[in-house]
């Protein structure tokens, strides 16, 4: 009986320092959840103190990392624009010259051997530039020795302009070259200029021989291997080639045929009636005439307007009655049967390419813009007859086989259609009231 009421007193003992120790417990955990609710709290403000110039400086580092990639994309693209541009001449290049390849290629001496074709080719074109600037180098630098005289004339036509609108009562004032900054100077800065760059340019004219002679050699195994990547395709692969490779090779060929021609026949007709830097006009338009409308129009206009400031308005009669006759030739006689044939677009729709071209890529764009509306022509000529319901989509030809006088054009393909009939029996009333 003692020992089981000493045992219960043990007991309640126990209990009550086990409840004492819970209670003296209890306050000390209380207060650690508090002091650590307390200082995340401290925490939240101030990281809502700091949140928004966080937030900003975030947004500054996302736009100038958007900047910087802009400025480092522009660079890229600009770079491989300029060696996807080589390329591009040295495909043209090896265009033009690909018939000739295949014509030697038929010589039993070049049979089997068409990299050697190809390396007396170029050396036959390079002699004859050479033969060229040998030649035309002697006029070059004899009409160079005549700058200061040019310079003379020049100031003394502009002042003679300028009293001529000073006597008109015209509040108009042309600025007049000073002797330490004429026109002598203006040219030997040009001419600096192009020095500069000629180690460049030299550069890139290497680079496209180069690149057209694996070109002319290798090409067709290249086409060949990359009709591979389109299983299921290869006559879309064909017609595109096909289409580019014509309308490119045609109009290119076309052009350096016409800019020849009208170079020749600036230079040398500009000779006989006596017109100064004969040569250098002749040079000018050759060059120009790869600008298409425009260019050999704005070549003879300077021949002009030279004959008439330094030969007087006989000299200058016959120089625009040349012009004019080289225009007729070159818009009836050579235009329709040499590039009229690549193009087929009409003269309207070729201006508005040569014009937004210019617009969107200057010299380039002016060069380009024509071709490549020719080719927008074909692929929106075989979209048509697709549209259509044609059969043979990728060929006019009744048999279907895609080839180069077969290519559908827009242009065609529409007049074709209104051939078959009228679009309406009645015709488009002129006015309103018209029924």
């Amino acid at each position: 009986m003692g020992g089981t009421v000493h045992g219960s007193a043990e007991e309640a003992t126990q209990e009550n320092l086990t409840w004492q120790l819970h209670a003296t417990d209890r306050p000390v955990c209380e207060t650690g959840h508090m002091a650590e609710h307390e200082q995340g709290g401290q925490l939240l403000r101030a990281w809502r103190h700091l949140e928004r110039p966080v937030r900003v400086l975030v947004y500054v580092l996302i736009a100038l990392s958007v900047v910087m990639l802009y400025h480092q994309s522009e660079y890229l693209v600009v770079h491989l624009f300029n060696v996807f541009l080589l390329f591009v001449f040295a495909a043209i290049i090896a265009l033009l010259l690909t018939p000739v390849i295949d014509r030697m290629e038929l010589l039993p001496i070049f049979k089997g051997h068409r990299v050697v074709a190809v390396i007396l080719l170029y050396l036959i074109i390079i002699g004859l530039v050479a033969g060229v600037i040998a030649l035309v180098t002697p006029a070059l630098i004899g009409q160079a020795k005549q700058l200061p005289a040019l310079e003379s004339r020049a100031i003394a036509l502009v002042r003679d302009l300028q009293d001529a609108i000073d006597n008109a009562g015209i509040p108009l004032k042309l600025s007049l070259p000073s002797a330490s900054s004429g026109i002598s100077t203006a040219v030997l800065g040009s001419v600096l200029g192009i020095l500069t760059g000629t180690l460049g340019t030299v550069i890139n004219i290497l680079l496209v021989i180069v690149i057209s002679i694996y070109l002319l050699v290798e090409g067709r195994q290249l086409i060949a291997s990359m009709r591979k990547l389109f299983p299921g395709r290869e006559e879309v692969y064909d017609f595109t080639l096909v289409a580019v490779g014509t309308t490119v090779g045609q109009y290119a060929r076309g052009q350096l045929i016409m800019s020849f021609v009208m170079g020749t026949y600036t230079g040398l007709a500009m000779t006989l009636i006596g017109v100064p830097y004969a040569v250098v006009l002749g040079i000018l338009t050759f060059f120009l005439e790869f600008v298409p409308l425009i260019g050999a129009p704005v070549g003879m206009g300077v021949a002009v307007l030279i004959a008439l400031a330094f030969k007087g308005p006989l000299v200058g009669l016959l120089a625009l009655i040349i012009a004019l006759g080289g225009h007729a030739i070159e818009a009836y006689i050579l235009g329709p049967r040499v590039t009229g044939s690549a193009t087929r677009i009409h003269p309207l729709v070729a201006m508005a390419a040569l014009l937004i071209g210019a617009e969107l890529a200057g010299i380039l764009g002016a060069l380009f813009g024509v071709p490549i509306a020719a080719l927008l022509n074909v692929f929106l000529g075989a979209i048509y007859r697709a549209r259509r319901g044609e059969d043979t989509p990728l060929s006019a030809s009744p048999s279907g086989q895609v080839h180069a006088e077969a290519l559908p054009r827009l242009s065609e393909e529409i007049s074709e259609v209104d051939e078959e009939g009228p679009i309406v029996d009645k015709p488009v009333p002129h006015t309103a009231g018209e029924r």
